[in-house]
């Protein structure tokens, strides 16, 4: 598929620029000795990102992490940093991005946006145990989309964020409906030394014209 290979050619040609990017960005929030993780933000660093979504707004899902700001491009909207899932995971994403639904219960923490380009990218963390191998891990993700009713159109492509590795999927589910309908996906089963994570993309048939902002943003995960 042509998403296949633009993925393939970003991973060889970018692989330098990332380990760049992690190095200046590790400067930057603090990170010290072998594997440390830092703190959350301080908390004068917190303000509401979202005035939409299904929120409880006595709480802060998002927190403010000015290293990873961004300005628009050619290719991309302006970017906001964040950290979330109680600042073990940030990114980079659009400004426009609304949050739609949170829930940072242990053992299923998980976070989703909505996008104006007809996209919802959520980041789940999974309960898998972070020592497993990766044919381990992910023979159990294939056994539960087989168990969901997906079809696995590709799978097991190498990708990469800031500081963690990766594996990709592109998922195509049908919904029963008069008439029929089906819904596509891009799922990367993500892992750090501390934690794993399913970062879901579900989209319609095509997403060429959102899918730099889809990869930028998951470039950009820091997990600790």
């Amino acid at each position: 598929m042509a998403y296949i290979a633009r993925v393939n050619e970003q991973v060889k040609k970018g692989i330098a620029a990332v380990l760049g990017a992690v190095a200046a960005l590790s400067a930057s929030v603090g990170v010290v000795g072998c594997g440390g993780s830092p703190s959350a933000p301080e908390r004068d660093q917190t303000f509401y990102l979202h005035d939409r979504g299904v929120i409880d707004k006595r709480y802060s899902w998002e927190r403010y992490f000015a290293p990873l700001d961004h300005e628009e491009t050619k290719t991309l909207p302006r970017r906001v940093g964040v950290a979330v899932l109680d600042g073990d995971v940030r990114l980079s994403r659009p400004a426009d991005w609304y949050l739609r639904t949170a829930d940072y219960t242990p053992e299923r923490r998980m976070i989703s946006w909505q996008s104006p380009r007809s996209f919802v990218f959520t980041i789940y963390e999974k309960i898998d145990p972070v020592g497993v191998t990766w044919d381990m891990l992910l023979d159990r993700y294939e056994a539960n989309a087989a168990k969901n009713g997906s079809t696995i159109l590709a799978g097991r492509i190498p990708f990469s964020t800031a500081n963690a590795q990766g594996r990709e999927y592109i998922l195509k589910t049908a919904i029963p409906a008069r008439p029929d309908l089906e819904s596509f996906a891009h799922e990367i089963v993500v892992r750090s030394s501390n934690r794993v994570l399913l970062v879901q993309v579900v989209h319609a048939e095509r997403i060429d014209d959102a899918m730099d902002e889809i990869v930028d943003a998951a470039r950009s995960m820091l997990v600790y």
